[in-house]
């Protein structure tokens, strides 16, 4: 078999091995790729969790790629219809709970296959060319909130990711809920980004080095992600969780195309993110389960609504 450099042959960061790596070390990843006349011209990277397939935590979407020019002359998807369908055969699991990339709009195969289909939503500035006109399209709220925040607080980078973790228990402790993610695991990531330039950690931090908020941005020369972020509850009026998402755009504008809100589906968070101008854009999650998966899925809300679970 041909030795090839499969780091092209991505939608997204999410799809690059070190990043599997980073954010599931304890388990398998599978490679399955088809190849056409000397040419990888499609392939579909995914982690194996006892002979299943997941998402890793962190991963927005794992989807297959297919080679841009296939995309451009297949008019009457013929080709790609025969990729899928190559590509699914190929998949090594009993159940599957996956997100695609936004770029695999053609699901039908999925369909044909008897998988669960579920659109998902997350939020994109598509053109990051003009600053000036991105910052002109943000909502009044936006706006104030950021010209309040830089009166109290510089932005800065620091190469400290346990500062990110601290905020991050802080917010999920107001929901009286447990942040679900060790700093191990986040070192993980910023390991593994930083090894490859893959991203920028800033803090907002007030004269008296009270940290008001934090984010981490992963991003690659397509899309920046809005990936990790957390607020001091002390400090949420500051506006500084806000001005972080400006600075994360200007940043994004001097690495990638786009910038990527990474969701949300819930209803407060996502009236948020749209007062930044960006517009919906749609990906798909696909299911399959086996018998007990499709239990536990039916099971799982009556037992929420028993215990009284919101």
């Amino acid at each position: 078999m041909k030795m090839y450099d499969m780091s092209s042959c991505v939608n997204s960061v999410f799809e690059q091995v070190w990043w599997l790596k980073a954010v599931s070390p304890d388990r398998e990843w599978k490679e399955v790729f088809i190849e056409e006349d000397g040419q990888i011209i499609a392939r579909w990277v995914s982690v194996v969790n006892n002979n299943d397939l997941i998402l890793p935590a962190q991963t927005q979407t794992l989807g297959f790629w297919i080679h841009p020019e296939i995309l451009k002359n297949d008019k009457y998807y013929n080709k790609r219809k025969e990729i899928i369908y190559n590509l699914i055969t190929q998949l090594p699991s009993k159940s599957v709970l996956l997100s695609l990339a936004p770029e695999n709009t053609y699901f039908l195969p999925f369909i044909w296959k008897r998988f669960n289909i579920s659109p998902r939503i997350s939020y994109r500035i598509m053109d990051l060319s003009n600053i000036d006109s991105i910052y002109n399209t943000f909502g009044k709220v936006v706006k104030k909130n950021i010209k309040s925040a830089k009166n109290k607080v510089n932005v800065c980078e620091i190469d400290d990711i346990s500062l990110l973790h601290n905020l991050m228990n802080k917010t999920f402790a107001l929901q009286r809920r447990k942040y679900p993610y060790t700093i191990d695991f986040l070192n993980r990531i910023y390991g593994a980004c930083k090894q490859h330039n893959a991203c920028k950690l800033l803090y907002a931090i007030d004269k008296e080095n009270n940290i008001h908020s934090g984010a981490l941005f992963v991003y690659d020369k397509h899309v920046c992600y809005y990936l990790i972020a957390g607020t001091d509850p002390d400090y949420r009026s500051s506006g500084a969780n806000t001005l972080l998402i400006w600075e994360g755009i200007q940043l994004a504008a001097k690495f990638s195309q786009c910038f990527d809100f990474e969701g949300s589906m819930i209803e407060g968070i996502e009236k948020f993110i749209r007062q930044f101008g960006g517009v919906p854009v749609t990906y798909y999650e696909i299911k399959r389960c086996g018998v007990v998966q499709d239990f536990w899925a039916i099971l799982k809300p009556r037992i929420k609504r028993i215990i009284g679970y919101k």
